[in-house]
């Protein structure tokens, strides 16, 4: 016999009578049977994502688990998540109003902090990680010997500046995370650094041109300027090459 518990939380959630819910059922059973009809009820309670494990041995968990029809259970899955998406989604756009800004310029800020925003934070600091990790070997003063000098007298400037600020956080704890994301292209593309990050990046022409363009869209995120789909397509392109230029070198 089904655990009340379990068949209570289940008709909440569903909103059906247990005569549909025994219909369900057995529509299951008939397609992905043999099993009982309890069993038929526990593995939609399971697919809904009831918790059963609060109500079910563990043998019993199990089967249920094993059971459940792969592509039934895939489906649920993302019925779930898609529905979990769509509530948030409705729910941002009804709390979102701002004066003198439509709702439309409020989505795009959010498809742009949703996605651009977290992939140029993870390259950019990915490629900071590439420098140090390769230059810091090279010479113990690597900042000091190997970094060019307009690249130092803007980081300078940079930090002069924040001292006048005591009240701020600092930015970081090394000069490099001072440097912009043209800084860290100089850099890398520098005569002198180049060879100790051929082996990784390949071509410098093309590592430049594809700095260049995630450069122009991220001076577009920092000044609040909605990205294009070309500027989107730039950030996620090399966001993926990037990776897999690392990952082919070895570098985790």
């Amino acid at each position: 016999m089904v655990k009340r518990e379990i068949r209570e939380s289940l008709l909440k959630k569903l909103k059906i009578s247990k005569q549909a819910l025994s219909q369900r059922a057995n529509r299951l059973k008939e397609k992905h049977g043999p099993m009982t009809t309890d069993e038929a009820v526990y593995i939609i309670a399971h697919m809904e994502g009831i918790d059963l494990s609060k109500h079910l041995p563990l043998a019993v968990l199990d089967r249920i688990r094993a059971l459940v029809p792969k592509e039934v259970g895939q489906s649920a899955q993302a019925q779930r998540v898609a529905k979990k998406k769509e509530t948030t989604r409705k729910q941002k756009s009804k709390q979102d109003t701002y004066p003198l800004v439509t709702n439309a310029f409020i989505q795009k800020a959010r498809n742009m902090g949703d996605d651009a925003f977290p992939r140029v934070f993870i390259l950019e600091n990915s490629i900071r990680s590439l420098i140090r990790f390769r230059l810091s070997p090279v010479d113990k003063d690597w900042w000091l010997n190997l970094i060019p000098k307009p690249v130092i007298d803007s980081v300078d400037r940079t930090i002069k500046k924040e001292k006048k600020f005591p009240y701020r956080e600092k930015r970081g704890s090394e000069p490099l995370m001072y440097c912009n994301f043209d800084d860290l292209r100089k850099i890398i593309a520098d005569n002198n650094n180049w060879p100790h990050f051929q082996d990784v990046i390949i071509k410098l022409d093309w590592f430049e041109v594809k700095m260049e363009e995630v450069y122009m869209a991220r001076n577009s995120l920092a000044h609040s300027v909605p990205l294009s789909k070309d500027d989107f397509s730039s950030i996620n392109l090399f966001y993926n090459q990037w990776a897999r230029l690392l990952e082919s070198a070895g570098i985790k």
